[in-house]
């Protein structure tokens, strides 16, 4: 049985998202094996202590942070519109697979680029570094 044109477009589209997902994934791990080798535990531990390192090492000054924090506030603009526009066109189609399947892919690395811009806001203002996991904790609900 042939498949209609409309469904193969998806299917090949799909895989091509497969392999590419694929691509990511080596790159993210080659990331984060070379933030492992290039940062010790003890060097971890100065950035926790001292802002200016935390600041030289993301190419800033004391007098850049009200302008990096703006920028940062638009930046989440940017990752909320594509959301919430495919979060409309999902609820204005009547949750088609399509419009479904859109929301599943664009929603998760908007979400992740929200929060990691948020984790920034937040080092920024209090200008001290919390390693994200630790600022991440900080929401949990106590027991």
């Amino acid at each position: 049985m042939k498949t209609p044109a409309s469904l193969q477009t998806i299917l090949d589209t799909a895989s091509l998202s497969g392999r590419h997902v694929a691509g990511l994934r080596g790159d993210f791990h080659s990331r984060m094996a070379a933030f492992r080798r290039n940062r010790a535990a003890s060097e971890q531990a100065a950035l926790q202590e001292d802002f200016k390192l935390v600041l030289a090492a993301w190419g800033m000054t004391e007098a850049d942070i009200p302008g990096v924090i703006s920028a940062l506030r638009l930046r989440l603009l940017v990752f909320a519109v594509p959301m919430l526009a495919c979060l409309i066109a999902t609820a204005w189609s009547g949750n088609r697979p399509l419009s479904l399947l859109s929301l599943a892919c664009i929603a998760p690395p908007c979400l992740l680029g929200m929060v990691t811009t948020l984790w920034r806001i937040s080092i920024l203002r209090n200008r001290r570094f919390t390693p994200l996991c630790r600022w991440l904790l900080r929401f949990r609900k106590p027991h």
